[in-house]
């Protein structure tokens, strides 16, 4: 509505995001808090009588609901008063929206034109020339007026704009500095400044030094008295940004005892608080926010029961992530995951009938989804029905593959791989195996799994020996690990050095394993110690049965 022209409109109206996605809006608050360095003069003041009565045309025309006729009086006035910034920003605004680049350009290029054009004013020319594809000229319009009034953050702002535009990051960066030096130190506009420091480092992430300027113009923001909730909420989600968990907690906890009443901003912290910890790995503090969520609004945000779900499980806390789980899909039928989540805790809780129930529940719901038949495969997997995995890993890839090939990653096939081999299926297992070490050449699991399966096999032995290595080399303490390890060497009649590696293994297991006994009973059978053999083996049976373990014990116990 431009009827009300008479207030400061580059201030009223938002400014839309520039290319590279940052925003100056500032809250109400801090709007009362704020005085611009400069203020445009409004559009009703004194001046041109045409400009007067074309304004006067265009505010009847916005009250008969005419917008197309009022938009041409007001360019109008724009045109025949361009000292009326405001007017002439709001038209131009108008003008962008509707995709009118060409009569944006023509109002603000007069306006612009003045010696005493402000840099708010030259800002929105620089911002409307790259929408029209004139980088050379929106960047010099950028140049002209951070030069013209240094202490605005606009000119710098459009400058970046260019610069982030055409990955010219150098040149960014200094631009960035220079801003840092010269503009005007307040909260909104070092918040701002920040922002726009954190883009830069989006691209490019390994920059420390540009990283702790970015720290410190948000620090110098912090360290200064005022009172707006929603600028500190941004310092504080900028600090999170930039990896300062801790002063983004302090921000965010300290706001809360600002609203100690349930509302819509307290449960908004309590998210952020939540986001802090859980990438701090925090996950008892995590909990805790995400529990006061629940607890305030047990209805309003099934996906905070959701979190607190996987936040249990990851705990091996079962009962409980089954019932958050079975909360989320109460209050939000429409959360996929939590059905499959839901249906992974029943399964580790050994009901598996009602682990199908829910997955059949997720398929009424979501037929022929990649997600659905992943999970029916880990189901089927779980019960040991190694084929009907297969069929459904099979079926849950040409899905993928139709639709969204990056569903296909290494978690995707070391699943199918696993399922194969357990089938007795060594090809496919082999191949898909491998697709997930391609996808993820640390992921010491899949390492390990492919490496192991081929020793036990006797099949590729320098291989599988070095997939194995890798693996032991990302988690030297891991007792399964060191176990292949130790197996592949016995297989490569090296009883002698794999005996170190098989008693590490068993150093590293936190409960006596069966696998890793029957292993170190056959390589003291290959160094002539019996005994030792006989005893692992018996303390392997004893664990669990086996009919190949207690053929080799009969046979050299002389069946006692």
């Amino acid at each position: 509505m431009l009827a009300g022209c008479a207030t400061d409109l580059h201030r009223a109206a938002p400014r839309p995001a520039p290319v590279a996605a940052t925003t100056n809006s500032l809250d109400e608050n801090q709007v009362a808090e704020e005085e611009p360095e400069s203020a445009p003069a409004g559009p009703q003041a004194k001046g041109n009588p045409e400009a007067f009565a074309h304004f006067a045309a265009g505010v009847t025309y916005e009250k008969n609901d005419d917008q197309d006729r009022a938009l041409k009086q007001f360019d109008a006035a724009a045109l025949d008063d361009p000292a009326r910034e405001s007017l002439v920003i709001e038209v131009a605004q108008q003008f962008l929206r509707d995709k009118q680049v060409g009569k944006a350009l023509v109002v603000l290029s007069k306006s612009a034109s003045r010696t005493n054009a402000s840099a708010v004013l030259l800002g929105w020319l620089a911002r409307a020339q790259l929408q029209a594809g004139h980088t050379n000229q929106a960047l010099a319009a950028g140049k002209l007026a951070a030069q013209r009034q240094p202490g605005l953050l606009d000119g710098y702002e459009c400058e970046l704009e260019v610069y982030f535009a055409k990955h010219r990051w150098a040149e960014a960066l200094k631009t960035l500095n220079r801003a840092a030096r010269e503009i005007r130190p307040d909260p909104a506009n070092l918040a701002d400044l920040a922002d726009l420091y954190r883009l830069y480092l989006e691209a490019n992430p390994k920059d420390t030094e540009a990283k702790a300027r970015a720290v410190a113009v948000v620090d110098r923001a912090a360290s200064q008295k005022f009172s707006s909730a929603g600028l500190w909420q941004k310092l504080a989600d900028t600090y999170g940004r930039l990896d300062q968990g801790g002063k983004a907690a302090q921000i965010y906890a300290r706001l809360l005892t600002e609203f100690p009443d349930a509302s819509v901003m307290r449960d908004a912290l309590h998210q952020k608080l939540a986001g802090v910890y859980l990438q701090a790995q925090d996950r008892t503090n995590a909990m805790k926010q995400l529990q006061a969520i629940v607890r305030d609004n047990p209805t309003r945000y099934p996906r905070a029961w959701f979190a607190l779900g996987e936040l249990a499980y990851e705990n091996s806390q079962f009962a409980e992530a089954e019932e958050d789980f079975q909360n989320a899909l109460h209050w939000d039928p429409a959360i996929e995951q939590a059905y499959y989540e839901l249906a992974l805790v029943q399964l580790d809780q050994h009901r598996s009938e009602e682990a199908f129930k829910t997955l059949e529940r997720a398929r009424e719901r979501y037929p022929k989804t990649f997600l659905c038949e992943f999970y029916f495969g880990i189901a089927q997997a779980h019960v040991k029905n190694y084929s009907e995995a297969i069929r459904h890993f099979k079926e849950a890839e040409v899905i993928g593959l139709a639709t969204d090939p990056s569903l296909l990653d290494q978690r995707f096939y070391f699943q199918f791989g696993a399922a194969c081999e357990r089938d007795k299926q060594y090809k496919p297992a082999e191949e898909y195996l491998q697709k997930c070490v391609d996808l993820a050449p640390e992921f010491g699991e899949a390492l390990n799994y492919l490496g192991f399966m081929l020793a036990d096999r006797g099949e590729q032995l320098p291989r599988a020996r070095l997939l194995i290595q890798k693996a032991v080399k990302l988690e030297p303490k891991n007792g399964a690990y060191l176990d292949s390890l130790g197996w592949v060497l016995f297989k490569l009649k090296q009883p002698q050095q794999a005996l170190p590696w098989l008693l590490k293994a068993q150093e590293f297991t936190p409960e006596p394993d069966p696998t890793v006994l029957d292993h170190l009973g056959d390589v003291y059978l290959a160094l002539h110690q019996t005994g030792k053999a006989v005893a692992a083996w018996r303390k392997s049976l004893s664990i669990e049965a086996s009919d190949e373990v207690k053929h080799k014990l009969d046979l050299y116990s002389g069946g006692s």
